[in-house]
């Protein structure tokens, strides 16, 4: 190993799962809390935000059970194309029509490039993506306060 290069242990993903509202609507909200304890998050100081826009809702806004199927094949190929040493899941999001990934990323230019190759190819739906440099995870720190809550805490 070089001086250069730092081996880490990124933890094996936990999920939990968050039922709440959002301006008088559901919202479903899985969480990777794993990622509250990882020590290197200044490896990855890139908040990547996948926006997914559904079509066929069901109530409330919520996706119907077909759409939210499609939702999750688009999640899982943005996902096999961006995650792994480059970038985390941190959290997905459902709500008012939109299904919302978001993610941790060590290198943008290569999430970057990724995600653009994605796009260049035909879609069901319709979906975008912004990245934004991040180091001290405050973009991540809306999932994070979900857990006083499901705890009970006023925290």
């Amino acid at each position: 190993m070089s001086e250069h290069s730092v081996s880490i242990e990124v933890p094996d993903p936990h999920y939990t799962l968050f039922n709440g509202s959002r301006d008088g609507m559901p919202e479903v909200v899985v969480v990777n809390d794993a990622l509250l304890a990882f020590e290197h998050t200044d490896i990855f100081a890139w908040h990547l935000e996948v926006t997914l826009h559904a079509v066929d809702l069901a109530d409330e806004g919520m996706p119907a059970p077909d759409e939210s199927k499609l939702l999750f094949e688009i999640g899982d190929k943005i996902e096999q194309a961006i995650v792994g040493y480059n970038a985390l899941f941190l959290a997905r999001g459902t709500w008012n029509g939109l299904r919302q990934l978001a993610y941790r990323v060590y290198d943008p230019d290569v999430a970057n490039e990724a995600l653009q190759e994605l796009l260049k190819g035909e879609h069901p739906r319709f979906w975008e993506f912004r990245m934004d440099h991040d180091p001290s995870w405050e973009q991540a720190g809306f999932y994070f306060q979900l857990f006083p809550l499901a705890s009970g805490n006023d925290g």
